[in-house]
């Protein structure tokens, strides 16, 4: 009898795991720590949706009441003051799409522009950028420490060359 009981439970978990994956945003609208201090936002764009990072990408998506000109002429002298470098942007006039990929030492990201879905007199604004490393060290070449303090005599003396001879 415990047999068929235990199934009738199981079904209460799995619910709560999907609703989590589809609200993949944070629980608040505030610009996240580990954005680059000196990227440029756009003045007045608003906060829509902060994702939860994915692998180590981040994406936020930002609304503004403006016009496609002035925002990519924005991002384009903020990007530059501010030491990021433009790898590559493209402009799609017709569809009022903007896409800029950057780096920012030696980090990846990109920022589009393009209509609101919700209203089309507003902008998009969808940046994505790579999370500041957090030096995992398992990731990291080992660090050779030379032990100064040992038997250092041996260590620094040049081979003797009538060894050398003995080997041959």
């Amino acid at each position: 009898m415990a047999c068929k009981t235990a199934p009738v439970a199981a079904p209460v978990a799995p619910p709560a795991v999907q609703a989590s994956m589809t609200a993949p945003d944070e629980p608040s609208q505030a610009l996240p720590p580990d954005l680059y201090k000196s990227m440029p936002i756009y003045p007045g764009a608003k906060i829509e949706h902060v994702r939860k990072p994915k692998g180590a990408m981040r994406e936020i998506l930002f609304s503004a009441d403006a016009q496609m000109p002035q925002m990519v002429a924005f991002y384009k002298d903020e990007l530059k003051k501010n030491d990021f470098h433009i790898t590559s942007s493209l402009i799609m006039p017709a569809r009022k799409i903007w896409s800029c990929d950057f780096h920012y030492n030696g980090s990846p990201g990109s920022i589009m522009l393009f209509p609101s879905d919700q209203d089309k007199s507003k902008m998009t604004i969808d940046l994505i950028y790579e999370l500041p490393a957090h030096l995992d060290e398992s990731m990291m070449e080992p660090k050779e420490d030379f032990d100064v303090e040992g038997p250092g005599e041996i260590a620094q003396q040049a081979p003797n060359p009538s060894e050398k001879e003995k080997r041959n």
